[in-house]
């Protein structure tokens, strides 16, 4: 029988004792490797660049399965609700670990998943309302983070709107007079507007109710130079009143 040659081989043809090279866009292992149920079988020389590949293969197979279990779950728990469960347990994977697969499958249609990223990324953003989902997506994709980075920035995130406080809007109805002398100190203060405003108040609401506060005092910037306000006391025994009069550290009253 004559051996059929290279060149007499048809296009396409297997060629014998060697697997197909996974075909482009489709999820498979270099043919350089034979895969078992137990093990990887790799030849006894391999090139750095073939042996890398590889693992970004597997890699990439490993994480695509989890979105194939998740998937398998809920098709099963929606077309035969009555026996999936069995099929489940035939698998041999813990249950719990299946029920999470499910439940990040859910959470994300096949629409909203983001190939660049692992099913880890998608699973710690799980619990998020979808456009803040898409919105950290973005980000991690942008920025390349691992699944790491990206719990930390949500951990940092969540910390940061932890420990800010609320805040409320006031308008302040003020004249025209009234408004550019604030300005004017606030300038010699090299503070904006609203920065000195925040600033006067916060100070003159310690002095006045904090108990540790009512006896000392309290100094104020005015350009390169300070205002010192003490609470005016009649009997140095006596506990200073929320609204007293504040009196100016050379003896001058503020004109009213």
């Amino acid at each position: 029988m004559m051996e059929t040659t290279r060149a007499q081989r048809p296009k396409g043809a297997e060629v014998p004792g060697r697997r197909p090279e996974a075909a482009p866009g489709k999820l498979g292992v270099d043919g350089t490797a034979l895969t078992k149920r137990v093990g990887l079988i790799l030849p006894q020389t391999m090139p750095y660049s073939s042996w890398e590949r590889l693992g970004k293969q597997i890699a990439l197979i490993t994480d695509s399965s989890t979105w194939w279990l998740g998937d398998w779950i809920n098709y099963g728990e929606r077309v035969y609700p009555d026996r999936y469960q069995r099929a489940v347990a035939g698998t041999s994977l813990n249950c719990q670990t299946l029920r999470n697969y499910a439940w990040v499958a859910r959470r994300f249609p096949m629409n909203r998943r983001r190939d660049r990223l692992s099913f880890q990324h998608h699973a710690e953003l799980a619990s998020l309302p979808p456009e803040e989902q898409d919105e950290w997506l973005d980000l991690a994709e942008r920025n390349r983070w691992s699944r790491n980075q990206l719990r930390r920035q949500l951990r940092n995130r969540s910390v940061g709107a932890r420990v800010r406080p609320a805040e409320t809007s006031v308008t302040l109805h003020i004249d025209q007079t009234r408004e550019e002398r604030w300005q004017q100190a606030a300038g010699e203060s090299r503070r904006n507007l609203h920065d000195w405003m925040t600033m006067v108040l916060d100070q003159m609401a310690d002095l006045l109710l904090l108990p540790e506060r009512r006896a000392s005092k309290l100094a104020l910037p005015a350009g390169d130079g300070m205002i010192v306000l003490t609470p005016a006391v009649s009997d140095e025994a006596a506990p200073v009143a929320a609204g007293e009069v504040l009196v100016l550290s050379g003896g001058e009253r503020p004109a009213s």
